[in-house]
């Protein structure tokens, strides 16, 4: 058992260097074409990594592909490429289910409590290292 769990571990972490690898290049490469006045590298990343994730899984449960396969692509190299993907993908899976409210819930939650979570962040480092403004 704990050599499978090693071995799955390993997996994971090959993907998520891939991924988070992935997500320096391309995110700096757009960064340099497109300027700092809006995160547009960040929003593409997202986006992609939501449309990669959608096309994942849907083959991969279709086809019914080793459960290795989804850990190294869909958890190690596209999760680290950006959890987004997996937020929106778990929101249009309650959807499908009919589950609105959850679904709502999982949108607009994450939304305002990362927006939250990120602004306490700064605040916090900002008062750590003596500012006081936002």
């Amino acid at each position: 058992m704990l050599c499978m769990m090693l071995r799955t571990t390993l997996l994971i972490g090959i993907g998520g260097f891939v991924g988070a690898n992935l997500r320096y290049w391309i995110g700096g490469w757009v960064a340099q074409r497109a300027g700092v006045l809006f995160p547009v590298e960040t929003m593409l990343i997202n986006v992609a990594g939501s449309f990669l994730l959608g096309l994942f899984m849907t083959l991969a449960l279709h086809y019914v592909w080793a459960p290795e396969w989804r850990q190294v692509i869909a958890i190690g190299c596209i999760g680290s490429f950006t959890t987004y993907s997996t937020y929106e993908y778990e929101s249009l899976r309650l959807l499908q289910q009919g589950l609105w409210w959850q679904a709502g819930l999982n949108l607009l939650g994450s939304l305002v409590l990362g927006l939250i979570a990120v602004t306490l962040g700064v605040l916090l480092g900002r008062w750590l290292i003596g500012g006081t403004d936002l």
